[in-house]
């Protein structure tokens, strides 16, 4: 329920945010950009502060809730609050206003994002020691991921698709979805009130305290210093990079270049989660057979292939062939993110079998901040870029004529930038080695199993 939660509530944003504060609010496809990236980065160094937080959580309350839950419940309330915030962003009569409120409702929004994702991560991770069972809970994790995106990307579509691009539309679309972030995170704490659960080590009496600053830069050294999370960090910001940039370009895509409304917007979403469900037992078959890491270089290429087939794509694109682009990236992304994480959780696995301490939190919210940096690095690029080839904002919500030069933007930002995101993301993962069976037996020697 946790990954249905926040992927509902980030794929809104991530889809229409950028088209609804440029088409909707007159504001510059630049500083669009530019408030995605400032507030990415600001929730970006949240991430390992709420991660060591919820590491170090005690108290009485944690014999009822452990350490993990009252996080959980926070960022259940403040993400559809920042998403009510966002899509009703009233008019105040000045670009400069609009600008400023966006930025409050989108950090709001940003940290009810991390309240969802650190511990849930760190909940996966310390719930089992077995790494094929690890990658089954990511399986699942996956599958709540993949309904989470059709709710936040394929429902909020087809809603606009029927109300119009209006800024009632918008709110409506922002509620709703709101109001199923909310229930699905307070039936998560309900039900995860008895999951599995792991205690931080008792610190040596007379230790002292470490000071926030030092603490962070404690932490930024020891996920640096775990070789096999830093490699796939690296290839994760790139995988990031590509998929926020291609899914935020889609919704300016379908309307400017193929000429096409929100309703195929929704579909193609559609799809790509049905497609993404429907393969994981696939994935999950061949990471057993062939490697998780395999997987995940085939995942990367061919994601990448459907990109720069967008190049080809025509005004009055065939729904074929718009569909089947959906379909084979659906099937697509169900393995980047299935191995992904699972190759993130051997290698979080890795530093509790070297180090003895249980610092999950810690590298989960390394993780989610690997995951913004790269959004926020992907909006900003887009947002600048399309800024610089002349792309024109408006108040209607309707898009304004674009230049040829906005259009080839577009364009790139949809094809040809993911595309390159992956390459180096693959290049990456050549450089990754550790071996689930050569975990399994460090655990069985350092008696951490």
């Amino acid at each position: 329920m946790i990954p249905l939660a926040h992927a509902a509530g980030q794929n809104v944003v991530t889809v229409l945010g950028l088209r609804f504060m440029t088409d909707s609010l007159a504001i510059s496809a630049g500083a669009a950009g530019l408030i995605f990236a400032l507030v990415k980065i600001y929730d970006g160094f949240l991430d390992p502060a709420v991660g060591a937080w919820s590491d170090r959580a005690h108290g009485r309350w944690t014999t009822v809730w452990g350490r993990r839950l009252p996080f959980l419940f926070a960022g259940g309330i403040a993400m559809p609050l920042g998403l009510a915030l966002l899509f009703g962003a009233p008019d105040l009569g000045s670009v400069l206003l609009a600008e400023l409120f966006v930025t409050l409702a989108l950090a709001i929004h940003a940290t009810g994002y991390t309240m969802l994702t650190i511990p849930g991560f760190a909940m996966v991770v310390e719930s089992s020691s077995d790494p094929h069972e690890r990658t089954r809970l990511m399986a699942w994790r996956t599958y709540g991921n993949a309904i989470g995106t059709l709710i936040g990307s394929t429902l909020p579509a087809w809603m606009l698709s029927l109300t119009g691009p209006t800024r009632g539309g918008h709110l409506l679309l922002a509620v709703t979805v709101g109001l199923i972030v909310f229930l699905a995170t307070m039936l998560a704490v309900r039900l995860l009130r008895q999951a599995p659960r792991t205690l931080p080590r008792a610190p040596e009496p007379g230790t002292p305290r470490v000071g926030p600053v030092r603490a962070l830069a404690r932490q930024i050294r020891l996920a640096w210093d775990n070789r096999p999370f830093r490699i796939l960090a690296i290839a994760h910001v790139f995988l990031l990079f590509g998929t926020a940039i291609g899914s935020a370009a889609l919704a300016f895509f379908t309307r400017v270049v193929v000429g096409l409304g929100d309703q195929v917007l929704g579909t193609y979403f559609m799809l790509a989660t049905v497609a993404m469900v429907v393969a994981m037992p696939v994935w999950v078959w061949l990471s057993g057979r062939i490697g998780k890491k395999i997987c995940y270089m085939a995942g990367l290429a061919l994601f990448g292939l459907v990109q720069l087939s967008w190049l080809a794509a025509q005004p009055g694109e065939s729904m074929v062939l718009i569909g089947v682009r959906g379909l084979v990236s659906g099937f697509a992304g169900g393995g980047m993110i299935l191995c992904a994480y699972a190759l993130l959780s051997d290698a979080v696995r890795y530093d509790y079998v070297c180090s003895g301490e249980r610092r999950e939190g810690a590298f989960a919210g390394f993780t989610t901040l690997f995951d913004k940096l790269a959004s926020a690095a992907a909006l900003a690029a887009m947002g600048t870029f399309l800024g610089a080839m002349g792309y024109v904002s408006s108040v209607s919500g309707e898009a304004a004529r674009q230049s040829p030069d906005a259009i080839l933007a577009i364009k790139l930002c949809e094809s040809a930038i993911p595309a390159a995101a992956m390459l180096c993301a693959i290049i990456a993962l050549c450089f990754y080695k550790l071996d689930p069976a050569q975990l399994q037996a460090m655990e069985l020697e350092s008696g951490h199993a």
